[in-house]
């Protein structure tokens, strides 16, 4: 299901219809699909799903550039799954039109043309795990939670299990303490509620490295202890573990994960892969967890690629 499109040369364009910019490990994933399709001569228009008006994540504002990319005839489109059902009658308006379609970070309800999917529970355990390790026993444990995206969710059950199979006291519901905002002061927002709700609470788990560090400051601001745990990677997490205010993260290799569904997208267009439904395999994580015995050996994502500015669409 090679995309073509009407016009010359349309066949080597492709729309990436992703989250948000605040986010440093989105940003990370798009620079590595970008730079894997730009060394093949491939141009990369990429949009955003955020409301202009609130700046939290939109599903309609992701639909709506769907239908922008449809308009341009690209030589395929990706986006980022933020619901499992959204966006379906775009996607098959552009597969309607021989476009091939690519969904990023979870397997939509519906088909597509190859779909890249990630171990989130296994990453949401494995630093939940971590922080248990380091907490009394029945332990207090609140859980600050982002968006509910199929990757967060999932990243979310995976520490909720981790943490119910230690023993620990988890504190607090995970569906009032969501930082919908996706950065830093959304999640010292939360932290401060927790707080105020749970003022002896031992540790928190964050859906991503920005929530545990404004939930870190949030602590420090209340003259609190709290250990903290993490996932995702990013550069000030590893400050963070350095510096001792983070126990872990769970490193996603996003600059890897952008890599390979450029490779797949790339096989698609130039017709040395025929794609259905395809799940395409991420790389293999291993070992996710960056702690203190191992943060020297981390490189931070602007040194792993050449991070350039991608035009919005």
């Amino acid at each position: 299901m090679t995309g073509c499109g009407s016009e010359s040369g349309a066949r080597y364009t492709v729309w990436y219809a992703d989250v948000m910019d605040a986010n440093p490990i989105a940003n990370a994933i798009t620079q590595g699909l970008y730079d894997t399709l730009d060394k093949n001569g491939v141009k990369v228009t990429r949009s955003l799903a955020v409301d202009s008006t609130t700046g939290q994540i939109d599903l309609a504002a992701q639909s709506q550039a769907l239908t922008r990319a449809i308009a341009a005839k690209p030589g395929a489109i990706a986006y980022f799954v933020l619901d499992p059902k959204a966006s379906k009658p775009q996607i098959q308006q552009a597969l309607a039109a021989h476009i091939p379609v690519f969904a990023a970070f979870g397997k939509p309800g519906f088909k597509v043309t190859g779909y890249l999917a990630l171990d989130d529970r296994a990453a949401g355990r494995a630093s939940a795990s971590y922080l248990a390790e380091h907490l009394p026993a029945g332990g207090k444990v609140a859980m600050i939670g982002g968006p509910r995206t199929p990757t967060g969710l999932a990243t979310e059950a995976g520490a909720a299990e981790a943490l119910e199979d230690a023993g620990m006291t988890i504190v607090g519901d995970i569906e009032q303490q969501r930082n919908l905002s996706d950065n830093s002061e959304g999640g010292n927002k939360v932290m401060q509620g927790i707080l105020q709700r749970f003022p002896d609470v031992q540790g928190v788990f964050a859906y991503n490295d920005d929530s545990a560090l404004g939930a870190i400051a949030a602590a420090k601001q209340a003259g609190k202890s709290v250990k903290f745990t993490s996932r995702n990677g990013t550069a000030d997490a590893v400050a963070a573990i350095k510096s001792g205010d983070l126990l872990a993260t769970c490193d996603l290799q996003p600059v890897q994960l952008g890599q390979a569904l450029g490779k797949a997208i790339l096989a698609e267009l130039k017709g040395t892969a025929e794609l259905d439904n395809t799940a395409i395999e991420p790389p293999n994580a291993g070992d996710c967890l960056i702690t203190a015995d191992g943060v020297a050996a981390w490189k931070p994502y602007e040194q792993q690629v050449n991070y350039r500015k991608i035009p919005l669409g």
